[in-house]
């Protein structure tokens, strides 16, 4: 009885090991494991991922770099150190984590399925960043269009040169619009077949990109204001320099597309035409930020502030403009007052 037993347990055995597929050896790395393997086609167009330890590890190191953001702009002892540590460590993590996507990739598991999802995944991406961005610009104009007294009753702020459009943005704006071009014929090049016409094109486009940011380097540290300088400078600097480091990650992830570059094709560009749609919502973000803060937010006109020769008179005027906006009477009858 028990030897039945045990032969029925070994039929059984054999069956679930029929189902699972063949054994892969013990020095198998975890990327070739389990159901992504090539050793075992699914029968189904979805992928199954592997258990990876980057994406817990990428989201550890980004709270220990923010953390050592937190620390250095505060100006804590050894937070220059944690900084380091966590880009360090972002940059290690992520990397791991995207050759171990592309691995996956070249053993056949990104079916028409799997790129439909990596799409979907992308413009969702981009409409989350969107809306982060109509925020700042919301900020940005609400502070324009209703200034308190705070910053002088006017926008920009009393006292507050702001960067001329006529300058760098324009130049920058410049680079953008080629980056457009370059990078559309770059994804033109390659679904053509021209692989070496899309590498010129992607170099082009991230030599671009990195002109782009080195002239609004020379745009912040050219600027007659500071992140401190009222709302003005904060909202500033907080909405163009996320546009800047979104530039950044743009023609780092173009850079990336143009390395493995040799394992695309015509029909196998999935990583090119993210990045492409990528960069141009960095050029569309641009196009707002240029009309609203260069353009519109420089244009803003005035109180009489602007008027005034002498500290004294700054003080009447906004106090004066204060008093109006929050009772609405007469400015006559707050001049004897205005003394």
């Amino acid at each position: 009885m028990m030897l039945i037993s045990v032969k029925h347990f070994g039929h059984f055995g054999k069956a679930v090991q029929a189902l699972l597929g063949p054994k892969l050896p013990k020095s198998t790395p975890f990327y070739k494991r389990g159901k992504s393997s090539s050793t075992h086609l699914p029968h189904h167009p979805y992928h199954l991922v592997d258990p990876s330890p980057w994406p817990a590890l990428t989201s550890l190191s980004i709270l220990w770099m923010m953390l050592g953001f937190v620390l250095f702009f505060h100006k804590y002892a050894g937070a220059r150190t944690v900084l380091i540590t966590g880009m360090i460590s972002v940059a290690y993590t992520a990397s791991l984590w995207w050759r171990d996507i592309m691995r996956e990739s070249l053993q056949g598991c990104h079916t028409s399925k799997v790129k439909e999802g990596l799409h979907l995944g992308m413009i969702l991406f981009i409409v989350s960043e969107a809306v982060f961005f109509v925020g700042l610009l919301w900020a940005f104009m609400n502070r324009a269009l209703m200034p308190t007294v705070h910053i002088g009753m006017m926008w920009p702020p009393l006292g507050i040169a702001p960067v001329q459009w006529t300058g760098l943005p324009k130049t920058n704006t410049a680079l953008l619009l080629a980056s457009y071009f370059t990078a559309n014929a770059a994804k033109h090049a390659l679904d053509s077949g021209n692989g070496k016409g899309c590498r010129t094109q992607l170099a082009l486009t991230i030599g671009l990109g990195a002109l782009f940011v080195y002239c609004q380097y020379l745009e912040y540290t050219g600027a007659p204001f500071t992140f401190s300088d009222s709302v003005y400078g904060s909202a500033f600097y907080l909405t163009t320099g996320f546009h800047g480091f979104h530039v950044i990650v743009g023609f780092l992830y173009l850079a990336v597309c143009l390395r493995t570059l040799k394992t695309a094709g015509p029909g196998r560009s999935t990583a090119l035409d993210l990045a492409v749609l990528y960069w141009h919502f960095v050029d569309v973000v641009w196009v707002f930020l240029l009309i609203l803060v260069y353009v519109w937010g420089s244009r803003v006109p005035a109180t009489d502030a602007s008027l005034c020769t002498d500290a004294s008179c700054v003080l009447s005027t906004v106090l004066r403009e204060a008093r109006l906006d929050a009772y609405g009477h007469d400015s006559t009858f707050f001049d004897t007052n205005m003394l």
